[in-house]
């Protein structure tokens, strides 16, 4: 009898450790499954993180030297002066307000670097996404709404240089000069996305055929 009653104990006590042991792998295996989804989505997401409203912000700046969005002094030589941007795009590694001196007068222009990657592809993505959160969008000036309309310029990896220009659809005299590029430049062993807007002067000729209406 007290060896049937040992048995029982014995066989008892192993099938609750081999559930115990299951219930624990069971457990490891939602962790880790979790933990990768949201890599995943993370991943997913970067290519299209929303610069647009910081962008946005920026520009209407533009009217008024980036007064709005200008911020600390970080380096000033004769022929420059450069600024912290109030303003900065989500995940951007850079951006900053840029002063030219000259005897017509100073110039400025703001820049951002979002994106630096030994990974040809994933740039590529980073600045058609950027461009296509530009295209149509709706700058403030004053009261007025004014759609921001530019050419897609497509990249080749056999390039070290690619840009798309941006402007005004019938812009106020205030931002009739107003250019928004963004460009995808090789810069060993990297490739970086630049956002630069800044006032171009009447010699532009690349307007005419970046535009599309």
């Amino acid at each position: 009898m007290d060896k049937l009653v040992n048995y029982v104990i014995f066989t008892l006590f192993w099938r609750l450790i081999l559930l115990t042991m299951k219930l624990y792998l069971v457990l490891i295996a939602a962790f880790l499954l979790a933990n990768t989804s949201q890599a995943q989505i993370f991943t997913s997401s970067k290519d299209h993180v929303a610069v647009g409203p910081s962008l946005k912000k920026v520009i209407e700046a533009a009217a008024k030297d980036y007064e709005a969005v200008r911020g600390e002094l970080l380096f000033q030589n004769p022929q420059t002066t450069e600024y912290s941007s109030l303003v900065v795009p989500p995940e951007a590694l850079e951006a900053k307000v840029i002063e030219y001196s000259s005897v017509s007068g100073n110039i400025f222009s703001w820049q951002a670097l979002l994106a630096r990657t030994e990974d040809y592809e994933e740039a590529v993505k980073k600045y058609k996404s950027v461009f296509n959160q530009l295209k149509g969008m709706n700058v403030t000036y004053v009261v007025d709404n004014y759609t921001l309309v530019g050419k897609f310029v497509t990249p080749d990896e056999g390039k070290k240089f690619t840009t798309s220009i941006l402007t005004l659809a019938g812009p106020p005299k205030a931002l009739s000069k107003l250019r928004v590029e963004v460009s995808l430049q090789f810069e060993f062993p990297e490739w970086t996305v630049v956002v630069n807007t800044y006032n171009k002067e009447k010699d532009d000729s690349e307007n005419g055929s970046q535009m599309d209406q």
